[in-house]
């Protein structure tokens, strides 16, 4: 028998449907109604070649469990041959025949050539076999049938018969056929091409095998990948046939596809073959490399009636996936190499390095320096766009830009990665093959594959000279990094760099050193590699030098240093780049740090190396928080936590593939899916840290407690500023004693703030005196206005001398004036009102609490306002509270249209499409306007928003101070909607938010 499913089926991998739920679940009725005693039944899979019948069928036969299971289908070349089909099913003569009715046994015998047929033995046959298959004394059975599109007309008319008479009797038909078959008024499947993502999970897994060969032509860079899925057009062999071409063995494919290649004249198969080869679908890439290997344009006029390929002005490209396989297999090796080496000079006449690298390597065959030096050369030029020999933005050991360098151009990394491996394969001297790899490792760990750059560095580091140890060292610390353990990256390197004797190779190590240390706060351990490095003579990297100002609190030292450094445009300085936005945002410089890191994570995404994508969005986080801007800090923040999951998946897929090569057993598999989740962890844990605060000013101490449970960067600091909010200055001390302002994290100046002014609330004013004088000084260095300004405040709470402390406050107010961080301004506001109510200065008091109640209000600061509400009362104001009548004043005009159709009883779903909006946005506004309202539900709402409420008022429209969603800052859309819902009892401080969801 023929199957389509030529690898363990379409849309399986090691025993794994994918996209098949559905048809899965519809096949399992069936089987667990016959073997439960209710009846049989008849299910068609129809579908196209490759679409996964046959996976299907495989599936039905290993759950048929203590059932008889009896297989069998058509064959093309015999499709003409009566009654050839259920002679392959049977196998000769089946046992039971002599049990049929005389009349049967006889048509059955004639049917299988043991006896002369008549023709009225036609109806006789259909009987004999529903008899003999549905047999009462008998275990129920299963009858599988695959390419009934090519059973002869008798088999087929025999098997149809029996299998409209199932319903009562313990057997079940499951038939696969094409579509090219008149329909048969049975149950029906209908079979689909697998959706995007389930085509990369499977192109995924195949990849597995690939992970052996020399040739990784397919590598898994996204953009191959998603050529791939798109060429495939959903069909899963065709998937494992390119998955297979990949590998340099030759797919599988239905024959048809193949005896039509067979058939044209061998120019036309030439060029049917470079069109399979190409990966752009533009006629003019094909007709060039046509040119270049001597075929005459006429032979694409006989292409296209050959009906294999459809041809316009500007796309060629095949009718069917598997045409495509059988038309690269159609030509000999050395015609495919030659097409190859055709489409690489297309390629590079055109600029194209990342195809021009892919078909030089499809070009290479065994040991082949000629080649190899090529792709290194291509990879190089690629590399002057791309990254250092670290994988991490820097360049090669000894500082003097020998050496080569990474990727970074149209999926660089990867294609980097891919290149230098390649050309490794392909040299012969031990030391050159060393070198590249650790090359690729570089470029690998770049690319967000830290699992296979650590497998390259250890391959290369066992022939490599010191310099190439040292750079696999280096890729193995960074590959510990990205696992969420950078002081284990840091401790290594320290250890490496006692075993080298060369003073250039130990500067390298012990700066990494220093850079791993400060990332994960390990100020000991950076101290302790800055020491060793200062012992060595000679050059030292400006990123390790600048972390030493910082190490010294002379943040002012490390700007100027980072600011003197090459920035060439190219990404090798992607983590000089990064560490500028974070020193920036640690100076209090948010408009750098904002532009630094938006341009930092365009530049990333643009060469494909994500590495550093999840920290800059974090740095335009806070930047935006501190600016105001909430709605843009929560979606930069997601999308950081996002950035930071999709690596730890490309990571997960990674370990699935050597799992599945054999490279590696299910303990190690489980291990590494570990340490992904932790490496997750680390890169999302300064987001979280920017929603931890965002949770905190608001109020929100469920969702603040969660986030500071994760761990990471400004965790007491966000509990502090929390129980500051909520009037526990006691416990914020405690919190604010446990934060590290001397440790990577933007809000550690603001717990020095948060912890004078704690201390002068808990009536302990000596408490906060060391937090004064650093904020002093760095309010001093740093030289923005906002700090200027909190220092003031703060100066100001210290002093006893009342007119010294108000001209501290006029001093803070004046500051705030010029901009920046209005949270901290309105927070003076609010404490300059509170001191001169205290002073019986009512008037004045309530001119400053007001400004304080609009500015927290606008930023959704509940605590905050409240309090500004209370001292506004206590000053002889009058003010709503939260449960008043003054809705517009307290709501968007979104959250207001969203509020009143709520009011209606209205589902989530039904305001999203009122209003054009997703439902998870309905959700999210709804959350905000909860505790605007002061209710818990919807159901609360009518008695505290009245029936007609104008929208567009006192709060103004959605676009307000606090950032228009969608500006330059972040291309954000919808932000409020990727916020991620969670459980929250009602009555805490986010009740608003779980009742929003509630009637989604």
């Amino acid at each position: 028998m023929v199957g389509d499913g030529c690898v363990s089926g379409g849309g399986a991998a090691g025993g794994v449907l994918y996209g098949r739920a559905r048809e899965v679940a519809a096949i399992d009725r069936v089987l667990d109604r016959v073997r439960a005693g209710a009846g049989g039944g008849v299910l068609i899979l129809r579908g196209e070649a490759g679409i996964g019948k046959t996976a299907l069928l495989d599936h039905a036969e290993a759950q048929a469990a203590g059932l008889r299971v009896l297989r069998g289908g058509g064959v093309e070349a015999e499709a003409g041959v009566p009654f050839a089909a259920l002679h392959l099913l049977f196998g000769g003569i089946p046992g039971g025949v002599d049990e049929l009715p005389a009349a049967q046994a006889a048509a059955l015998r004639a049917a299988l050539g043991l006896a002369r047929p008549r023709p009225e033995d036609r109806l006789l046959v259909g009987l004999a076999v529903l008899s003999l298959l549905a047999r009462p004394d008998e275990t129920p059975l299963v009858c599988l049938i695959d390419d009934a599109q090519w059973l002869d007309q008798e088999s087929a008319d025999a098997l149809f018969f029996a299998a409209r008479r199932t319903a009562s009797r313990p057997i079940v038909f499951l038939i696969a056929t094409r579509d090219d078959r008149s329909r048969t008024g049975l149950p029906e499947l209908r079979l689909d091409g697998l959706d995007d993502d389930d085509a990369r999970r499977l192109l995924d897994d195949l990849g597995a095998d690939r992970e052996h060969s020399t040739d990784r032509e397919h590598s898994h860079d996204r953009e191959l990948s998603d050529g791939l899925v798109r060429e495939a057009r959903g069909n899963p062999l065709a998937l494992a046939a390119f998955a297979e071409a990949g590998s340099g063995r030759l797919a599988r494919v239905p024959a048809e596809f193949g005896r039509a290649v067979r058939e044209l004249d061998e120019p036309v198969r030439l060029l049917l073959a470079a069109v399979a080869a190409d990966e752009t679908g533009e006629p003019g890439v094909v007709v060039r490399a046509a040119r270049d290997l001597g075929v005459p344009l006429d032979a694409l006029e006989a292409a296209e009636e050959s009906g294999l390929v459809s041809v316009t002005r500007t796309s060629i490209g095949f009718r069917h996936p598997l045409a495509r396989a059988a038309a690269y297999q159609g030509v000999p090796v050395t015609r495919r190499i030659a097409v190859h080496r055709a489409l690489a000079a297309v390629h590079a006449r055109a600029g194209d390095a990342d195809l021009r690298v892919r078909h030089l390597a499809a070009a290479a065959l065994g040991t082949d320096e000629t080649v190899a030096a090529e792709l290194e050369s291509a990879a190089d030029d690629i590399g002057h766009d791309g990254i250092g020999h670290d994988g991490a933005g820097h360049d090669g050991i000894g500082h003097d830009g020998a050496g080569h360098h990474g990727a970074g151009h149209h999926g660089g990394p990867a294609v980097a990665a891919f290149a230098y491996e390649r050309a490794a394969r392909l040299a012969g001297e031990p030391a050159v093959r060393a070198r590249r790899l650790a090359a690729a490792a570089e470029a690998e760990l770049a690319a967000g594959n830290p699992e296979k750059a650590r497998t390259l560095a250890d391959e290369a580091a066992r022939s490599g000279d010191a310099e190439t140890r040292a750079r696999a060292e280096l890729v193995r610390a960074g590959v510990e990094a990205e696992h969420g353990v950078p002081e284990a990256a840091a401790r290594l390197l320290m250890e490496r760099a006692r075993d080298h004797s060369e003073p250039e190779i130990r500067t390298r190590l012990l700066e990494e050193a220093v850079l791993h240390a400060w990332a994960c706060g390990d100020r000991d351990t950076a101290v302790r590699a800055r020491e060793l490095l200062a012992g060595i003579a000679g050059p030292t990297n400006g990123l390790a030098e600048a972390l030493g100002a910082l190490l010294d609190d002379d943040v002012a030292e490390a700007r100027r240093v980072l600011a003197g450094l090459p920035q060439d445009g190219t990404a090798g300085d992607e983590r000089l780049h990064l560490l500028a936005a974070e020193v920036a945002l640690l100076a209090g410089d948010d408009d750098a740090a904002a532009e630094a890191s938006a341009r930092l994570v365009a530049r990333c995404r643009e060469r494909g190396t994500p590495g550093p994508v999840p920290r800059g969005l974090a740095v335009q986080a806070w930047a935006r928080l501190f600016h105001g801007a909430h709605d843009e800090a929560r979606a930069l923040a997601r999308d950081a936590i996002e950035a930071a999951e999709a690596a730890g998946q490309r990571q997960q897929a990674a370990a699935r593939r050597q799992q599945a090569a054999g490279r590696i057993v299910q303990a190690q598999a489980s291990q590494a899916q570990a340490s992904q989740a932790r490496a997750s962890q680390a890169q999302a844990s300064q987001a979280r840290a920017v929603q931890a605060r965002q949770a905190a000013m608001e109020g929100d101490e469920v969702r603040c407690r969660a986030l500071s449970a994760d761990g990471g960067g400004g965790v007491g600091d966000a509990l502090g500023l929390l129980a500051l909010g909520l009037g526990r200055p006691e416990d914020a001390l405690e919190h604010l004693r446990d934060a590290r302002p001397d440790t990577p994290g933007p809000p550690g100046v603001l717990a020095l703030a948060d912890t004078v002014e704690a201390a002068v609330a808990a009536g302990r004013p000596t408490a906060g005196a060391d937090a004064m004088a650093r904020l002093e000084a760095f309010a001093r260095d740093a030289g923005h206005a906002w700090a200027d300004g909190v220092a003031s405040r703060c100066r100001a709470l210290l002093t006893a001398d009342p007119a010294e402390a108000e001209r501290h406050f006029d001093l803070a107010l004046a500051a705030h004036r010029e901009g920046g961080r209005p949270f901290e301004r309105a927070r003076t506001e609010l404490l300059y009102g509170e001191w001169l109510r205290r002073s019986r200065r009512r008037a004045q008091a309530r001119a400053r609490l007001k400004a304080a109640l609009e500015i927290f209000e606008r930023l959704g600061a509940v605590p905050w306002a409240e309090r500004a509400r209370g001292e506004l009362r206590a000053a002889g104001q009058g003010v709503r509270t939260s449960g008043s009548d003054d809705v517009p004043g307290r709501l968007t005009a979104q959250e207001m249209q969203v509020v009143r159709l709520a009011m209606t009883g209205a589902t989530n779903r039904q305001i999203a499409a009122r209003l054009r909006l997703s439902h998870r946005t309905v959700a999210y506004h709804l959350y905000k306007a909860f505790p605007k309202l002061g209710v818990a539900s919807r159901a609360e709402l009518h008695r505290h928003v009245p029936a007609e409420v104008p929208v567009g008022t006192a709060s103004g429209p959605v676009g307000t101070a606090s950032g228009p969603v969608g500006t330059a800052s972040g291309p954000l859309g919808t932000a409020s909607g990727r916020v991620r819902t969670a459980s929250v009892p009602v009555g805490s401080a986010s009740a608003g938010r779980a009742g929003a969801d509630r009637t989604a």
